[in-house]
C-alpha cells in the first residue's frame, strides 16, 4: 500500500513543535520588551541632561554672536568664551532652615526644613 501526504501523527507532532516555538519565541520577545521598558524608565536623568546641554549650547552660540556682532570677531579663546557665561544667581538662605546629614563618608544629604520661606 502506498501512501500519499502526511499521517494525523505527523502532523500532531509539527503542530506541538510549533506552538513550542512560538511559545519560546513569545517569552523572549516579552522579556525583551521588559528590559527595552525598564531601560526607558533609567532614561529620564540623561535626558534631561542632554536637555540642559542643549540649552547651554544655546545661550553660548547667542552669546557669541553677541560678542561678534559687538566686537566684530570671534572670541579669541575658549577662557573668553567662559568669560561671556554668567555665573548661576545664588539663593540666599538662612544656615538654620538647612540642615545637612552625612550618609556615606564621601556624601552629603541637604534637607530644606521648611518649603514655606523657599
Amino acid at each position: 500500500m502506498s501512501q500519499r501526504g502526511f499521517g494525523f501523527i505527523e502532523i500532531i507532532i509539527v503542530v506541538a513543535i510549533v506552538a513550542v516555538a512560538g511559545f519560546l519565541l513569545m517569552q523572549y520577545f516579552s522579556s525583551t520588551a521588559k528590559t527595552v521598558e525598564k531601560l526607558q524608565q533609567d532614561r529620564p536623568l540623561a535626558r534631561s541632561r542632554l536637555a540642559a546641554d542643549q540649552a547651554t549650547l544655546t545661550s553660548v552660540q547667542g552669546l557669541v554672536t553677541a560678542y561678534r556682532a559687538e566686537k566684530g570677531q570671534n572670541p579669541p579663546d575658549k577662557a573668553a568664551v567662559l568669560g561671556l557665561l554668567v555665573s548661576p544667581p545664588e539663593i540666599p538662605v538662612s544656615r538654620e532652615r538647612l540642615r545637612l546629614r552625612a550618609r556615606r563618608p564621601a556624601a552629603l544629604s541637604l534637607t530644606i526644613t521648611d518649603d514655606a520661606r523657599c
